[in-house]
């Protein structure tokens, strides 16, 4: 994941080189013994329309009110219920049920697989009178998660690093040196955020590139190293010492070697899609160790992990991880880059 977190130190060094109402019926008394319905309108009873012609009409009040009365009913509705009632068993296998509750066992079983690796580290260095350089380092490469023991064992490989930067000067990263960068397979810790919602966290697997000394897990890099220093080691396997970053400047290609201690983990979420998003937490090191220009050679910057105004917003460094079949490689995965990834941002402005 790290993979292009190897080229941040490369900025500082160039940084500082390059500057219808129906009407009720009525009945009138005409008599003790005869009433007559003056009625022409028509009487709705239900769904039968029935015409009252003005003719005598015998019997008592009660009587005529029963058979005439209408006032204060409702149009009854006669049409069968076309809805049967639903049973269990007329219940498509559609029907939506209720969300699972998610479990840590769950969550396991629903992450493994491999997936294309994307990642993005934001890294700035304060260079006093010059102003703040910037860089972002971007990765790619395979994120493979398997299920063992009860635990999510996870496996990062790499292939490819590009940065974007304020300055202006180019540096290329070799595919040789990120994919030298080969962190440990490590065991994934599911957590709770605040919400109670669960999270995927990668912890810290210090990994040296173009170096090699004892317990780098808890031993920084050195201040500084000779060129011909027996801890060092030609990673990219071009005869040079460490790993070898080009940078364009002056119109000519300068070659920095660098050692380097990556360091990072990254808090990230499964989400509806099936990716897996979050943020990546940086703390990786950076040594010079040579250049064919002497105005590289003893560039010290640090370089940081950009975190936002109060130190708290990881927003500019994310990790998206998409899944993926195993018929994919390193070079089928950059021609396809642009269908899994989204597309590169630019430098942060303050």
């Amino acid at each position: 994941m790290r993979s292009c977190a190897g080229i941040f130190v490369l900025l500082s060094f160039l940084l500082i080189v390059s500057c219808g109402d129906n009407d009720v019926s009525t009945v009138d008394q005409a008599s003790e013994t005869e009433k007559e319905v003056v009625v022409d309108e028509d009487i709705v009873t239900g769904e039968e329309v029935v015409t009252v012609d003005d003719a005598p009409v015998s019997g008592t009040d009660d009587e005529v009110t029963d058979e005439l009365a209408v006032d204060d009913q409702e149009p009854v509705d006669q049409t069968p219920d076309e809805t049967p009632d639903e049973t269990p068993d007329d219940i498509s296998d559609d029907t939506e049920l209720p969300d699972e509750e998610m479990t840590e066992d769950i969550l396991m079983d629903r992450v493994v697989g491999r997936y294309a690796h994307y990642d993005i580290v934001a890294y700035y260095s304060d260079m006093g009178l010059m102003g703040v350089f910037k860089n972002l380092i971007i990765s790619y490469g395979f994120t493979t998660f398997e299920k063992e023991n009860d635990t999510l064992k996870i496996t990062d490989r790499f292939c490819h690093s590009e940065q974007i930067s304020n300055q202006n000067f180019t540096a290329i990263v070799p595919d040789a040196m990120t994919r030298a960068i080969i962190p440990d397979s490590t065991f994934i810790e599911i957590k709770k955020d605040a919400n109670g919602d669960l999270f995927l966290y990668r912890p810290e697997t210090p990994t040296l590139v173009g170096i090699d000394y004892e317990d780098p897990y808890n031993n920084p890099l050195p201040d500084s190293i000779e060129p011909d220093d027996p801890r060092l080691v030609d990673a990219d396997f071009d005869g040079k010492p460490g790993v070898t970053v080009f940078i364009d400047m002056f119109n000519k290609m300068e070659e920095l070697y660098i050692a380097r201690r990556e360091v990072f983990a990254f808090e990230a979420s499964l989400t509806e899609s099936g990716n897996i998003e979050g943020i990546v937490l940086d703390e990786s090191e950076q040594l010079l160790i040579d250049a064919t220009n002497f105005l590289l050679k003893n560039q010290n910057g640090e370089w940081l992990q950009y975190r936002g105004p109060n130190g708290d917003d990881y927003s500019l460094s994310p990790i998206i991880l998409v899944p993926i079949d195993d018929s994919y490689d390193c070079d089928t995965l950059m021609q396809e880059r642009d269908a899994f990834f989204p597309p590169n941002p630019t430098v942060w402005e303050d």
